[in-house]
């Protein structure tokens, strides 16, 4: 009895240090931000959030362009963002797709050159497309073409998908065309459930103190 309590005690003790160890990974690793503005391009190739992703676009993708406003904050603003052709991308049938290895956890995306008209009445349009739906984001009524960046920040989603498509798709600002370029794309690994964890978990324990259990054996019997 005191055998099969200890061998109890040693599992729910590994089991526990696993899956505290599998939680804080999957919770705090993994997190990162594909920032189109630095001086630098990343890359239409890469990794991110511990998978890799593509870059496409129906154009020749631009991503040069230096960023002239005065309203752009928490990235790097160097450059404009992705375009097509230009610095932006344009409705009409442009298009900037950005695929991933895997499924991802999108958490936000922040925008640049994505105006109001002076009057307030007319505002463009940033739409993603993903897996299961699509969302669009007008631009601030305070984000005008006189100076300011453009700039639209949305935080706090929660898109799980494998791809993700950008088009233009509202009025203009009076100058133009309804357009805008993607500044950056927040995502994270998608967390695997709490069921195959502590399955996972299991096993592995269930492995280790038999093993142990067995040398224990072998050396009481030399």
């Amino acid at each position: 009895m005191v055998g099969k309590v200890s061998i109890k005690r040693n599992l729910l003790g590994v089991l526990g240090t696993v899956c505290l160890s599998f939680s804080g990974f999957i919770s705090g690793a993994n997190a990162a931000t594909l920032d189109f503005t630095e001086a630098a391009f990343i890359g239409t190739n890469g990794s991110v959030a511990g998978t890799t992703y593509s870059i496409t676009s129906n154009g020749a993708l631009n991503w040069f362009e230096s960023q002239d406003g005065s309203t752009c904050v928490g990235l790097a603003c160097v450059r404009d963002g992705l375009g097509v052709g230009d610095d932006e991308i344009t409705i009409g049938g442009e298009y900037v797709r950005i695929d991933f290895g895997q499924m991802v956890r999108v958490t936000g995306f922040a925008f640049l050159d994505l105006f109001s008209s002076f009057n307030g009445n007319n505002r463009e349009r940033a739409v993603v497309t993903y897996g299961s739906g699509s969302m669009f984001f007008d631009s601030l009524l305070s984000e005008t073409p006189s100076g300011d960046s453009g700039f639209l920040a949305a935080y706090g989603l929660d898109i799980v998908t494998d791809y993700l498509i950008f088009t233009a798709g509202g009025t203009n600002d009076n100058f133009g065309q309804d357009d805008y370029a993607l500044a950056a794309v927040n995502v994270s690994a998608v967390p695997l459930p709490p069921a195959l964890i502590m399955f996972g978990a299991a096993m592995g324990g269930i492995g280790f103190l038999a093993r142990k259990r067995r040398k224990e054996n072998n050396k009481a019997f030399k």
